[in-house]
């Protein structure tokens, strides 16, 4: 699980929308409801060595997702999504530049999709974040995100969407086409994934099991205020991994997810307040200068409990 911000949690959203509309694909009247709420908590580690000195990262996370309006008529699905998600990040082994051990970011995102026709819908999204160490809560944690995509539909095993992200990060503002994809490319095996962020390529194994390859990339990665004591600087952490996970269905819409695979990048930087880039990726992030900077990659361990209303 790479380090949060909210335009990672966007891709949630934007995935769960197509765990979402595949079910209409199976519904057979006017009385069916896509479970699109949910209720996920997470947990990762990742251990490194650096001049023989143990290191980890570790994220604990948690969110819940709340249908205020889902209806679906004639093939066709809106819905109104509100939800609360929370992350928190661990810096264990640290050297003394990074003073601070302890990141949170609490969300709020709202999801909104209109459905034209069974081929068409327009999923739109907004989600406030407040991220930070927490020593001095106040409007400079803000960061903000948000993105429009258009869906089409082409086959019941194959839909596409098209559309942008934008998110106001404390390193500045990034702006990137966003294309999704959920094709169902035999009756147990099926890709689904937004690029250039995350894809996730599934195999049914029985009913109940599910195995897997995911990639998880993305532009800036998570970043987080330090207080006022610190300067107001920010932490920005980058995870890029490759993983294999097992989930299993304990119950009808319970499920448990393990996994494990190797973080390729994995960066924790350091910066004055006033280092920043606007519209990546077309300016270029690396001319910013950190303060500190720590690299390097190495294995990451998961797990997860999910369940769906």
């Amino acid at each position: 699980m790479k380090a949060t911000s909210s335009f990672y949690l966007i891709i949630l959203l934007v995935s769960l929308k197509f765990t979402a509309t595949a079910q209409q694909n199976k519904a057979t009247d006017t009385t069916f409801k896509p479970k699109i709420g949910s209720f996920d908590v997470g947990y990762s580690y990742s251990p490194f060595t650096v001049n023989h000195k143990k290191m980890n990262i570790q994220q604990s996370t948690a969110s819940v997702s709340v249908p205020l309006i889902n209806n679906f008529k004639d093939g066709k699905l809106d819905f109104l999504l509100a939800g609360v998600s929370y992350s928190g990040l661990t810096l264990s082994g640290m050297e003394q530049s990074f003073s601070e051990k302890e990141f949170y970011a609490i969300s709020v995102p709202i999801t909104f999709q209109k459905s034209f026709s069974q081929k068409y819908a327009l999923l739109v999204s907004a989600i406030p974040t407040l991220s930070s160490d927490l020593k001095d809560v106040s409007g400079e944690d803000m960061s903000y995100s948000a993105f429009a995509m258009l869906k089409i539909r082409t086959s019941k095993n194959f839909s596409y969407s098209v559309g942008a992200g934008y998110s106001r990060q404390f390193f500045g503002s990034i702006l990137i086409p966003v294309i999704g994809i959920d094709w169902q490319i035999s009756e147990k095996l099926s890709l689904s994934g937004t690029l250039p962020v995350s894809e996730k390529l599934k195999y049914q194994l029985s009913d109940k099991s599910i195995i897997g390859f995911s990639s998880d990339f993305g532009i800036g990665g998570g970043s987080y205020r330090l207080s006022k004591k610190t300067g107001s600087n920010y932490l920005q952490v980058q995870q890029y991994k490759n993983t294999l996970f097992y989930n299993y269905q304990l119950a009808k819409n319970f499920s448990v997810q393990i996994s494990g695979g190797y973080n390729f990048v994995q960066k924790l930087d350091l910066y004055n307040k006033d280092q920043k880039v606007n519209w990546a990726p077309f300016n270029d992030l690396n001319k910013r200068v950190p303060l500190t900077e720590l690299k390097k990659t190495g294995l990451t361990v998961e797990s997860g409990i999910s369940y769906r209303f």
